[in-house]
């Protein structure tokens, strides 16, 4: 790694909590995950509504000990065992939180947040080639999402993989041109490289859709002192 980008990442992780992955782009936290409570009725599965409402409400240990007493009587729930993933999720447990997102994958879950959410949790565990593994299949079930590419993205990045990390969070971009998250870390990325001009117009961009986007304008300043 060079002299570089080891600066502009101290500053990264300095700054973390300006840069907090998803919360950038739908309002949801670093590894929150999507939640989506919605019945799959071709299979048969609706959800314990209390534990739903558990959920909503974010409170999640009792989110996880209402979907644990549903899933003891409905062990097939493939949409419960998903929430019970969520719900771990929340509380930072990503090994449960990965295992019950593959349980519910197994028995057919197979949207593409499920996956999305998978790849947000394998790289909490800093599994990153399944995390890309998984945002991948995201992709190939809803190719139009911004955010399924912009997950592959970030993993990319984390891997030094910039040409793909650059690729992906452009097709984010392309998708939905209001995407800040995205450029946000491309901005990053293009920093790395030694690109502050193109990383300058991202930011500028950011700032264009959101005057007040603290993280932009202090990213803006740092490497204006460059």
């Amino acid at each position: 790694m060079s002299g570089q980008r080891q600066k502009i990442f101290r500053f990264i992780y300095w700054s973390g909590l300006v840069f907090c992955l998803v919360a950038l782009c739908s309002g949801v936290g670093c590894s929150n995950g999507i939640l989506r409570t919605k019945s799959d009725l071709r299979k048969g599965w609706v959800c314990d509504k209390e534990a739903d409402e558990a959920m909503q409400r974010q409170d999640h240990e009792t989110g996880i000990l209402l979907h644990e007493r549903f899933l003891a009587k409905e062990p097939t729930n493939g949409l419960a065992w998903y929430h019970l993933g969520y719900a771990y999720g929340q509380t930072g447990d990503h090994l449960k939180e990965v295992l019950h997102y593959e349980k519910a994958i197994a028995l057919g879950f197979k949207g593409d947040h499920v996956f999305f959410n998978l790849g947000m949790a394998y790289g909490e565990l800093n599994q990153i080639e399944k995390a890309c593994d998984a945002f991948k299949k995201a992709i190939a079930l809803n190719p139009d999402n911004a955010d399924n590419h912009f997950g592959l993205a970030m993993a990319y990045q984390r891997s030094s993989i910039d040409k793909l990390a650059e690729e992906a969070f452009l097709k984010a971009i392309e998708i939905d041109p209001g995407h800040v998250g995205a450029r946000l870390y491309l901005s990053m990325l293009y920093t790395d490289m030694g690109d502050l001009q193109r990383a300058r117009k991202h930011l500028h961009k950011i700032l264009e859709i959101d005057p007040t986007h603290t993280a932009a304008r202090m990213f803006l300043e740092k490497i204006e002192q460059e």
